[in-house]
């Protein structure tokens, strides 16, 4: 079976899927506080995937609702989840804390959320900013490997994330992609970032550019992964705006055709 796309939830996703403009696999959900919300009207039209975890370097994911979790997990169908590979600075006393240290936090964290979820649990790569956000260890690909080898867990790799972090590490962006642990990738994120004036390149969930469906095309080339998520469109005040319907039909359709051709490239 080829690479399944899916798209996150909004009302313009589900017109799209009802008037037969577009198809998708399955639609995800990200907002914790609308799941049981959304879900009557996702799951009967589409299988669901949730990502709706938070940070795997924050210090109390004891007291997350793990039983709330995995009954969300259930309902859905969805076939795995995926943390956020973050530690900020705020989860430390110490500010001059090490690598090794983050990298022990980091496993410790994943290791923990992996025992309770009932699904397979993927890590994914977050942006960097040098003024605010994770610290830079985090997104360190040897970092991300090592956690994926140690605690035996699969990359969710977000493209836009990458760009991000890559542009603010001061990194070519090709050859931090290849550093990464592209063996690992069972899920890639795409959308867009934006150029801010003074901050430089941040992850904003816009519409896809040239440089991303190029950045995708060479990512499907060295990967095998089974899903591809389009991280545009949504619900509520911080995803509304930036959920144009011919906007996210246009992408939705370029997807599937790049999809297309990677599997004809392959055969």
């Amino acid at each position: 079976m080829g690479m399944e796309l899916g798209c996150n939830y909004s009302e313009e996703l589900l017109a799209l899927i009802n008037q037969k403009h577009i198809d998708v696999d399955w639609i995800k959900l990200s907002r914790e506080d609308k799941v049981w919300e959304e879900l009557p009207f996702a799951r009967p039209i589409k299988p669901v995937h949730l990502h709706i975890l938070p940070n795997a370097g924050q210090p109390n994911l004891d007291k997350l609702n793990w039983d709330d979790i995995n009954r969300a997990i259930e309902a859905c169908g969805a076939p795995h989840i995926a943390i956020h590979l973050s530690s900020l600075p705020r989860y430390w006393i110490n500010e001059a804390v090490s690598k090794e240290e983050i990298l022990e936090s980091l496993v410790k964290g994943v290791t923990y959320c992996k025992e309770q979820i009932s699904v397979d649990l993927l890590i994914e790569n977050v942006p960097y900013y040098d003024f605010k956000g994770t610290l830079r260890p985090a997104t360190d690909p040897e970092v991300i490997e090592q956690v994926c080898q140690q605690v035996g867990v699969g990359f969710m790799l977000d493209l836009a994330h990458l760009r991000v972090a890559a542009w603010h590490r001061n990194e070519d962006l090709n050859e931090y992609l290849f550093a990464m642990p592209l063996h690992q990738v069972r899920e890639i994120h795409v959308s867009g970032p934006a150029m801010f004036p003074g901050v430089g390149l941040r992850d904003r969930h816009l519409e896809m550019q040239e440089i991303d469906y190029d950045l995708l095309k060479l990512t499907l080339q060295h990967t095998h992964a089974k899903y591809l998520t389009l991280e545009y469109g949504g619900t509520g005040p911080k995803m509304e705006w930036r959920s144009d319907k011919t906007t996210l039909k246009n992408q939705l359709l370029q997807l599937r055709k790049i999809i297309q051709n990677s599997i004809e490239n392959i055969y």
